[in-house]
Order: structure tokens, then C-alpha cells, then sequence
């Protein structure tokens, strides 16, 4: 397999991206948290597996480089989750995070990884899902 790819991920279209950030929004108020300003926004995509070369990691690329790349997959959104640091959206899909999740927003200073961290999990009602294709980040 090809070492090259940073990530698998399920990527959204602009307007997938703007329904998130909309929902993130009203969730927002519901659950009394809010985003700074200042904060860098996300919401392009979902990673379902990093590459950080290990076994594991090259065995689940290979699976979706066999059986997912270019295809469609439905996400419901069960969570969101907050921290100093990122807000995500947790959802009802298997990744190789300990927490499938859809990073929205990060602390300027943070990393999008940093949204793996988040402990501070509240159930959103389950009924809002979104649509990507899976496909991968290659360096080029």
C-alpha cells in the first residue's frame, strides 16, 4: 500500500459543511456553550483513519481504499462535544478514534487533533444526519 496518505476521511461539500456549522449553531444555544470568535473552523470532513504508520493504521486504509473510497456514506450526528480547545460533533459511525467525530472548531493556537481529547460528550437527540464520500489526504 501506498505510505504516502495523511488521512482517510469522509469529506463534505460546501453545503453539507454550512448545514453542520448551521446545526453546531443551534446546538450552541440548546446546550449553552459557545465558539470564539478567533476560532479556527473546520467541518470539511470526518477522519476515519490517520496514518501514523502503524500496523493497524495501514490495514484499516487498506479496507477503505477497497471497499469505500469514492462511495457515499450517511452519518448521524448523536453527540456534541466541547472542550477549551475544540467542538466537535460526535456521530454514529466506526472510526479509529476512540470517539467518531466531525471537528467544527479549534482554539487558535490548538490542532485539529486536539478534538480526540474532548471528554465533555452531551447527546444531541440523534435525529440530524449529513452525507460525504470517503476518500483520502495524500501529501503530495
Amino acid at each position: 500500500m501506498d505510505k504516502k496518505w495523511i488521512y482517510y476521511g469522509v469529506f463534505f461539500s460546501d453545503v453539507t459543511k454550512r448545514a453542520l456549522l448551521d446545526y453546531t449553531a443551534k446546538l450552541s444555544v440548546e446546550k449553552g456553550f459557545t465558539i470564539p470568535e478567533d476560532w479556527k473552523i473546520y467541518g470539511d470532513h470526518m477522519t476515519l483513519v490517520f496514518n501514523d504508520r502503524s500496523e493497524k493504521a495501514q490495514e484499516d486504509a487498506e479496507f477503505y481504499e477497497e471497499q469505500l473510497v469514492g462511495k457515499d456514506v450517511s452519518l448521524r450526528v448523536t453527540h456534541v462535544g466541547v472542550s477549551d480547545r475544540a467542538v466537535a460533533l460526535g456521530v454514529d459511525y466506526q472510526t479509529a478514534n476512540e470517539h467518531s467525530h466531525i471537528t467544527i472548531a479549534i482554539a487558535p493556537d490548538a490542532k485539529p487533533l486536539e478534538s480526540n481529547d474532548i471528554t465533555n460528550w452531551m447527546t444531541t437527540g440523534g435525529d440530524f444526519y449529513v452525507t460525504g464520500k470517503v476518500n483520502k489526504f495524500v501529501k503530495h
